[in-house]
C-alpha cells in the first residue's frame, strides 16, 4: 500500500473490532490519536480539519475549524501533538492538500526524480488549547511517510522526528528543533541505515523519548526485524545509529514518559504465533523500562486482531492520568484504555490459525501462480467470484489454488493433490508469466525462459486432459500485462530484455505465451477468459492506467482482481449450466 492512501484515509483495516486485554475497556469516542491535556484537565486532539475537545473523559467532544481556508491543508492520519509546559499546543502533520507524485506512482524509476514525490511537512501552534491557531509553518517539501513523535526537553527545546524521501529512493528520518516553543525550527541530522530503495525502506517512523540524564533515546521501524536506535545530547545531532534487541515487524514504534517515571513501548512485536513473521501487525505489544532504556520488561498484549487482514498498529499511548493508558491506532481502529496496573491480571490467548478449509467437491478450483493466490489482506479473484456467485444463489464453492512462483512444470507435479483429490467441477487455470521469464538476474545469467514454449504447451495439454478425465471442465485465462518498476529492472533490466520498453519484459517471451495459449483454447474448443486484452480499455473506462491496476508491476492490485473477476463469473456460469 503506497503512503499517500494511508494518510487521508479514514478506513479502519478489519471490519471485526481488535480483541482487547480482558482488563482493557473501550473508549466512548472513535477519535484517533495523539491527544494532550489542557489547562481545565480536558482533553485536546486534532483531525482532518478540526480541532477536538473533551472535558467529560472522551463522552463528549466540541470541534473548531483548524483552518481559516480549509481548502489549503488536509492533516495527515499519521500526526504528532504536544503541549509544552508553557501551555503552547503544537502540531506537526504532512499536508496531503500538497500531495503530489507521478501518476502511477512509478516509485525509483529511471526517468523519474524523487523530487517528483512532494507531501509537506507542517507544524502548528495554538496558544489558547486548540480554539484558535497561528500560521502554519512549512519545513519540509520533500515527501514524508510518517510523522508522530514530538516531545519537549528539560532545556525547554522542541524535538521533532521527522522523515523524507532521499534520493537512494528510500525514506529516511530527519530531526528538527526549535527553541522558540515552534515558531521556528532547526533541521538536524538525517539518519539512513543505508538499507533498500522502495517506498516503504529507511530507517523511519521514529519516536524519541528523553532519559533522565537529558539525553535524547530514539527507536526507529526498519525492514531488518528489529527497531534500531539512535541517541543524542541537544537533537540535532545524533549517534550510535544500530539495531537494537526489540524484535519487530515493519511498522513505527511509540514511546511515552509515564507519571510513575517509567517509559511505556507500543509497538509491532512479531505475533506469538508466528514468531518468524517479519510484517503482521497482529499484535499491538506494550512494555516497560525503569532503567531509562537500557532493558525492557516481557512484552504484554494489550490488543489483537486475527481477523484475515487484521491489523492494531500505528499506536497512540496517552496516559491520561496517573497509570491509566489510553491507547489508539491510526489501523485498525482500536480505541482502548486500561490501567497498569491491571496488566498482569490476565492476557490474551496465544492464537491458533483453525485449520485450512476443505474444500468439498464439485467446486471450482483457481489454478495458478502468485497472481491467483491469497495476498494478504487484498480480495483476490478467486474470493470476489464465490462472493459474485453466492449472491446469485450459487452454492458452487470456490478453492484458491494458487503458488507464487509456479509454472506448469510446478503445476503438473501438484494437479492431483491440489486440485483432482477435490473432484471440481470446474478448473480456471492461469498460468504463464513464470514459465516465459528469463531469469537474467542469475549467476550466470539465464538466456532461455523457464519453461520453454513447447513444454509449456506440453504441460498445458496434459493437466487440460487430467481435469477432464476427473470430468471437470476447463477454463483458461490468459496472463495479466507486465509493467517496469524499479526493482524489475534491477532484476530483469538487461539483454534479452529492453528495459526502456513501455510494456515491461512482455515482448520478450510473455506475448508469445499468450497468444499460443488463445491458439489451444480455440484447437481444444475450450472457453478463454482473455484478461490480458482487456486490461487497457477496463484501465481507461476505470480513470485509471495499467500500471495503477498493478501492485508492483507484475501482480494484479484491487482493480485488476475486480477485472477478472467481472470477467470470469458469467463464463463459470456458462460453463457449469
Amino acid at each position: 500500500m503506497k503512503y499517500f492512501l494511508l494518510l487521508l484515509s479514514t478506513a479502519i483495516f478489519a471490519a471485526d473490532a481488535p480483541t482487547l486485554h480482558p482488563k482493557a475497556s473501550v473508549l466512548p469516542f472513535t477519535h484517533q490519536g495523539p491527544f494532550v491535556t489542557t489547562a481545565d484537565g480536558g482533553t485536546l486532539c486534532i483531525d482532518l480539519k478540526n480541532a477536538l475537545r473533551s472535558t467529560d473523559e472522551g463522552r463528549t467532544w466540541t470541534s473548531t475549524p483548524l483552518f481559516a481556508d480549509p481548502a489549503k491543508f488536509a492533516v495527515s492520519n499519521e500526526r504528532a501533538l504536544l503541549r509544552t509546559r508553557e501551555g503552547v499546543v503544537i502540531s506537526a502533520w504532512m499536508n496531503g492538500a500538497e500531495r503530489k507524485q507521478p501518476k502511477g506512482w512509478r516509485w525509483g524509476e529511471k526517468d523519474v526524480s524523487w523530487k517528483d514525490f512532494v507531501l509537506p511537512t507542517y507544524t502548528y501552534r495554538s496558544i489558547d488549547d486548540g480554539k484558535t491557531w497561528e500560521t502554519p509553518v512549512k519545513l519540509s517539501v520533500p515527501w514524508c511517510g510518517c510523522i508522530h513523535s514530538l516531545i519537549q526537553m528539560k532545556s525547554g527545546r522542541v524535538v521533532l522526528v521527522g522523515q523524507e524521501i532521499i534520493p537512494q529512493w528510500r525514506h529516511a528520518t530527519v530531526m528538527w528543533a526549535s527553541d522558540d516553543l515552534g515558531m521556528t525550527w532547526q533541521r538536524g541530522d538525517v539518519l539512513d541505515y543505508g538499507i533498500g530503495a522502495h517506498d516503504h525502506a529507511g530507517s523511519i517512523e521514529g519516536s524519541v523519548i528523553e532519559r533522565k540524564d537529558g539525553s535524547l533515546y530514539l527507536l526507529l521501524r526498519t525492514e531488518s526485524g528489529f527497531l534500531w536506535e539512535a541517541s543524542s545530547r541537544d537533537g540535532l545531532k545524533w549517534d550510535g545509529l544500530k539495531q537494537t534487541t526489540i524484535k519487530a515487524v515493519t511498522c513505527c514504534p511509540q514511546m511515552a514518559r509515564l507519571a510513575d517515571g517509567r517509559i511505556a513501548l507500543l509497538w509491532n512485536a512479531p505475533p506469538r504465533h508466528d514468531p518468524a513473521s517479519g510484517s503482521s501487525r497482529v499484535e499491538l505489544s506494550l512494555a516497560f523500562s525503569a532503567d531509562e532504556t537500557a532493558t525492557w520488561s516481557k512484552p504484554v498484549i494489550v490488543a489483537a486482531n486475527y481477523v484475515p487482514g487484521g491489523r492494531v498498529s500505528y499506536p497512540y499511548l496517552y496516559e491520561r492520568k496517573p497509570g491509566e493508558l489510553w491507547i489508539t491506532t491510526m489501523q485498525g481502529g482500536l480505541r482502548m484504555k486500561i490501567n497498569t496496573a491491571d496488566l498482569g491480571a490476565g492476557e490474551i490467548p496465544v492464537f491458533v490459525p483453525p485449520p485450512k478449509a476443505q474444500p468439498k467437491p464439485g467446486g471450482i478450483v483457481m489454478f495458478g501462480d502468485s497472481t491467483t493466490a491469497p495476498r494478504g489482506s487484498l480480495k483476490v479473484y478467486a474470493e470476489r467470484v464465490e462472493i459474485a456467485l453466492q449472491s446469485i444463489g450459487s452454492s458452487l464453492g470456490v478453492h484458491n489454488a494458487g503458488i507464487g512462483g509456479n509454472t506448469t512444470r510446478d503445476a503438473r507435479k501438484r494437479m492431483q493433490t491440489d486440485v483432482l483429490q477435490y473432484t471440481p467441477r470446474l478448473v480456471v487455470m492461469q498460468l504463464g508469466i513464470n514459465d516465459s521469464a528469463v531469469d537474467v538476474w542469475k549467476n550466470p545469467p539465464a538466456t532461455m525462459p523457464r519453461v520453454p514454449l513447447a513444454e509449456y504447451l506440453l504441460n498445458l495439454r496434459i493437466m487440460i486432459t487430467a481435469a477432464q478425465n476427473a470430468q471437470a471442465k476447463v477454463i483458461l485465462m490468459t496472463t495479466n500485462p507486465l509493467r517496469w518498476t524499479s526493482k524489475l529492472r534491477e532484476l530483469y533490466g538487461k539483454p534479452p530484455y529492453n528495459a526502456d520498453a513501455e510494456d515491461g519484459f512482455e515482448p520478450l517471451n510473455l506475448t508469445k505465451y499468450n497468444e499460443a495459449l488463445r491458439k489451444l483454447a480455440t484447437e481444444l474448443k475450450l472457453p478463454l477468459v482473455d484478461v490480458h486484452a482487456v486490461y487497457p480499455a477496463f484501465a481507461a473506462k476505470n480513470k485509471t492506467t495499467i500500471e495503477e491496476m498493478l501492485l508492483d508491476g507484475m501482480h494484479p492490485g484491487d482493480i485488476g482482481h475486480q477485472l477478472v473477476a467481472e470477467l470470469l463469473v458469467p463464463v463459470i456460469r456458462d460453463a457449469v449450466r
